[in-house]
């Protein structure tokens, strides 16, 4: 340490080694005596709460480890299967069981407590070494994860010599100052693999061709995430293809703004644009990914349909148009499966109806009415949110749910409901919380949705032979009480459960609102009569035409007036007036490739969007 304090000081000790004589000029400063002496306690401070972070780890090991074991035994269960399950009952998993109390303790998600499970019970049965290091407070959990999943194929007779030769040099170079990457420690580690058991190297990289794959999941704030796991070649090929149509585009651009440029220096009465905003490299990818998966539009005209035949010769396109790459020259086909949650009668309604992509979640209205307007087709599923609405007497005493009653539950639940779990409810099956009676389906155990909840297979089974417990209340929320008495709660996040949520927090506010108005129950004329549906579309009606009206004086044209100096817009005026920006908006790639801005698709796309409600919600009938 004494060196290291010496290079913090920033320059040579005096010879007395006195430090008198410079402290009143440099005590102040970090480089004096006393901002070294500072930094070392620090530093030492954080190294300490670092190893015990280490050490609670372990802690937390040894315990989950415990747990495991308990499990296993209360359940029949043992790792080596030697234990047979009761008669007539399937096998319970004590790993399962396991998970849910860590889950509950914890209040993580399932695949992460069956992850540090699984860890705890390797670090106890294969590898000790790096147990008793965590242990020591020397090794954090993701240096230990990371030496595991190297070793994970080394044969049981060298796997005890090739751990702790690997756990003593990483402790030896973390003495000696040496901090090595994730790269560097895992080619250190093949290093000592390989010189006693080479085939491991062998067979881990083909387990790992095996987790090959690609997974779309829902994001959110409008986003969802795509990740792909390739081989090193095939993500090579694909890092290339990218970059050159990232390429492409960025050419296309570049000439399109060129283009722009000229034409305003011809006409110097041209407004300037607007400077755009930053276009980071991975938003780039982001177009050329689907530029290369959906292509691009052939042909993309810069003006009106309605105005002469192609314009001008020679005019410019706009960026990504004509001049874009095209991706093999096919248009994107589009064929979208949209869900809507709206009840057929609700025209009164004010919140509205809830759009749903099927895969990706929610979108936003006018990016969906634009991908209607050029899709070469679209799925519509109507959902009515009301509970129950799909239930039936005679199904009721049916084993098996009906599609529709299925969809429903699978909509409202979005994953599986067992506390932690995230398995999307597509994937799920579905389970009757209160058992059906195949006996006698009458007296309970009915196919109902206030009865029915989205179960993975592994906690169906899970539910149906342990003795937990599980109650499902009419609003969705599940209930689940262990046999020690914890209880665990999980609410439904599908977009029907969200829809059902705002609908809810709407209805609380209009009677928060009600009360309000006229707090005492007495009727007069003090009370202001509720709008009814069509005295709202008639209101409305008058707003647009309004708006109309205006636009089309303003379009009309008087002359502008000369901006005084008190009238220049600011920061928060230019903030203020700023659109609205969706993820949509913000893609390149979906700007190249929307609709043509014909004036006809332009009034289908105003007619869409002004009578949607109504096309979705037909008034109340008389």
């Amino acid at each position: 340490m004494d060196g290291d304090t010496g290079r913090t000081t920033g320059g040579p000790a005096s010879p007395s080694g006195s430090a008198d004589s410079s402290g009143s000029a440099d005590s102040s400063g970090p480089a004096g005596p006393s901002g070294a002496s500072a930094l070392t306690g620090l530093t030492a401070a954080a190294r300490e709460g670092w190893a015990a972070e280490n050490r609670a780890a372990a802690q937390r090991l040894v315990a989950c480890y415990a747990l495991l074991q308990e499990c296993w035994r209360e359940y029949g269960h043992g790792i080596d299967g030697s234990h047979e399950a009761r008669p007539g009952h399937a096998v319970v998993d004590g790993l399962v069981a396991a998970a849910g109390y860590v889950v509950a303790a914890m209040s993580i998600s399932a695949r992460r407590a069956e992850k540090m499970l699984s860890f705890s019970w390797e670090l106890h049965t294969r590898y000790p070494a790096i147990l008793e290091a965590m242990a020591a407070g020397l090794m954090e959990q993701r240096v230990a994860e990371l030496l595991t999943r190297q070793m994970s194929t080394v044969r049981g007779d060298v796997l005890e010599q090739i751990q702790r030769q690997a756990v003593e040099d990483y402790l030896g170079g973390v003495a000696a100052g040496i901090r090595l990457g994730d790269k560097a420690l895992r080619d250190e580690i093949d290093a000592v693999i390989g010189r006693h058991d080479p085939d491991a190297i062998r067979l881990r990289k083909e387990d790992a061709s095996r987790t090959r794959g690609v997974r779309i999941g829902k994001g959110v704030d409008g986003m969802s995430s795509v990740s792909a796991l390739l081989a090193t070649e095939e993500a090579a090929v694909l890092a290339e293809a990218l970059d050159q149509r990232v390429a492409e585009h960025d050419a296309a651009d570049a000439g399109a703004a060129a283009a722009q440029a000229a034409a305003r220096a011809a006409d110097p009465d041209t407004d300037p644009d607007e400077p755009e905003p930053h276009y980071s490299k991975a938003e780039r990818r982001a177009d050329a990914l689907m530029s290369l998966i959906c292509g691009d539009t052939p042909t993309h005209p810069g003006t009106d349909t309605d105005d002469a035949d192609g314009g001008p010769a020679g005019a410019p396109s706009r960026p990504g148009g004509p001049s874009a790459p095209t991706g093999g020259g096919q248009a994107p086909v589009l064929r979208p499966k949209v869900t809507v949650i709206a009840t057929g009668d609700n025209g009164r309604d004010e919140h509205g109806a809830r759009v749903e992509f099927t895969r990706t979640g929610e979108a936003a209205l006018q990016t969906l009415l634009e991908m209607l307007a050029t899709a070469d087709g679209a799925s519509f599923e109507q959902v009515d949110p009301r509970i129950g609405a799909a239930d039936d007497t005679s199904a009721a005493l049916k084993y098996r749910p009906g599609a529709e009653l299925a969809r429903r539950v699978r909509l409202r639940d979005g994953t599986c409901r067992h506390p932690g779990c995230a398995v999307p409810a597509d994937d799920c099956d579905l389970d009757h919380v209160v058992p059906f009676n195949h006996a006698d389906p009458a007296s309970g155990g009915h196919t109902v949705e206030a009865n029915l909840v989205s179960q993975c297979r592994r906690h169906h089974r899970f539910k149906t032979f342990s003795d937990w417990t599980y109650t499902l209340q009419s609003d969705g929320t599940l209930i689940v009480t262990t046999p020690d008495g914890t209880t665990m709660l999980t609410r439904p996040d599908g977009p029907l459960a969200q829809y059902r949520r705002e609908h809810q927090r709407d209805e609380a506010d209009a009677w928060a609102r009600q009360q309000r108005r006229n707090p005492a129950p007495v009727f007069g004329a003090s009370i202001l009569d509720e709008a009814t549906y069509f005295a709202r579309r008639a209101q409305r009606l008058a707003r647009e035409r309004a708006r109309a009206t205006a636009r089309n004086t303003t379009d009309a044209g008087t002359t502008p007036t000369e901006p005084t100096a008190d009238t220049t817009p600011g920061p928060d005026s230019i903030s203020a007036t700023r659109e609205r920006m969706t993820p949509a908006a913000a893609s390149r790639w979906w700007q190249r490739n929307k609709p043509t801005d014909s004036a006809l698709e332009k009034a289908i796309l105003h007619a869409l969007h002004a009578h949607l409600d109504e096309l979705l919600q037909p008034p109340p009938p008389f």
